[in-house]
């Protein structure tokens, strides 16, 4: 059975930084000097014995945990079943084939298009909540709707006379595919992998680059100093790393085994499932405490992780495969770090673990 993981243990989102205690929350608004006040850097002597291997803050302020992230859902009625069958057929390629952990594998619950992380008090998130609210997303989508279509008719050549606003379609939707497998840093030496959305419209970039813009100005966002790489991460090996008492062979088996439970067709439907749950009940949880990461940023092209592989192979297999197709995008959300366990039991704590979601505290849809 699986361990109920605790609530801010690690922030699951940025794939292995772990949250900081819960004490009072800063917020990037806040003023160096209110940082310095309440912050004091460790002695130095004792930084050097301790060996104090999370969150060094060399004499500094240290960074205000991260509580949220902007995104953009991908995992739909439509798209979920496609990327089961992907999930799938990954997890029996790096079991068959591959020196990857299968564990490094995301659960389909997480997978999402990011545009930033914030950093926010109670205060903060209803701000941003409201942020969101009265935000156009309609207007904006349309704007960048029009310039598109007006950049079109200037590379071909022609005028058109009703390229305004109001003259758009209002079911003028977002439907990107997502693809491949792209290496988040070196293919030869990399511990991500991630789809990448393809959008013949080239809008969707514009439409999250404009959304991240906004909500940095703002000041909800923490401002990462660079372009944005939109990407839903399939795997990350900061997950995979192994420990305890089980070993590698053992851990990839049960993985395997907890992944082709997790996307059976069967699984959701009660009738079906008591033989697999009693089945499984009694296998190692392959979202053990094992498979968390220990320490550092686990996200991004400057990730941290005990493992890093050679991609190429699974690169070149998988680089005309596609996840999942005619994905509407069609709202914001606004939601938690850490991922919450789904489990096959009837209440929480009880039976296997079989997704992780994370919560959504508030979304918008782009018509609305």
């Amino acid at each position: 059975m699986g361990r109920k993981k605790q609530t801010g243990e690690y922030n699951d989102f940025l794939d292995g930084e772990k949250l900081g205690d819960n004490t009072e929350i800063r917020t990037s608004l806040q003023t160096p000097a209110s940082l310095r006040h309440d912050v004091s850097p460790p002695p130095i002597r004792q930084a050097r014995r301790g060996g104090q291997r999370h969150g060094k803050s060399r004499g500094g302020p240290k960074k205000p945990p991260l509580t949220h992230f902007l995104c953009l859902p991908v995992v739909t009625e439509s798209s979920r079943p496609q990327f089961e069958r992907g999930l799938t057929r990954l997890a029996g390629d790096l079991e068959s084939s591959s020196s990857v952990p299968v564990k490094a594998i995301r659960p389909l619950g997480t997978l999402h298009l990011t545009l930033g992380v914030m950093s926010l008090d109670d205060a903060k998130l209803q701000e941003a909540k409201q942020c969101l609210q009265d935000t156009s997303l309609h207007a904006l989508l349309r704007d960048i709707t029009q310039q598109k279509i007006a950049e079109k008719a200037a590379e071909d050549g022609t005028i058109s006379e009703n390229l305004n606003a109001a003259a758009m379609p209002e079911t003028e939707y977002l439907e990107i595919d997502l693809e491949a497998l792209v290496p988040m840093q070196a293919p030869q030496k990399t511990s991500i992998l991630y789809a990448s959305p393809k959008d013949l419209t080239q809008r969707l970039l514009p439409f999250a680059t404009a959304l991240k813009k906004h909500f940095t100005e703002k000041g909800f966002m923490i401002d990462e100093s660079r372009a944005l790489r939109l990407h839903a991460t399939i795997i990350n090996t900061v997950y995979a790393k192994p420990g305890g008492k089980r070993g590698r062979n053992s851990m990839v088996k049960d993985t395997l085994k907890h992944i082709e439970y997790k996307f059976s067709p069967h699984h959701h439907d009660s009738a079906d499932r008591d033989h697999s749950d009693k089945e499984h009940a009694a296998a190692p949880d392959s979202y053990n405490d094992d498979a968390k990461p220990d320490t550092g940023e686990g996200h991004g092209p400057d990730a941290k992780s005990w493992m890093r592989f050679d991609a190429r192979d699974l690169i070149e297999k998988y680089k005309d495969f596609t996840w999942a197709e005619d994905v509407r995008i069609d709202r914001v959300q606004i939601c938690k770090m850490g991922a919450k366990n789904i489990w096959s039991g009837a209440r929480e704590g009880e039976g296997e673990v079989v997704d992780e979601k994370y919560e959504v505290v508030f979304e918008k849809g782009i018509f609305e």
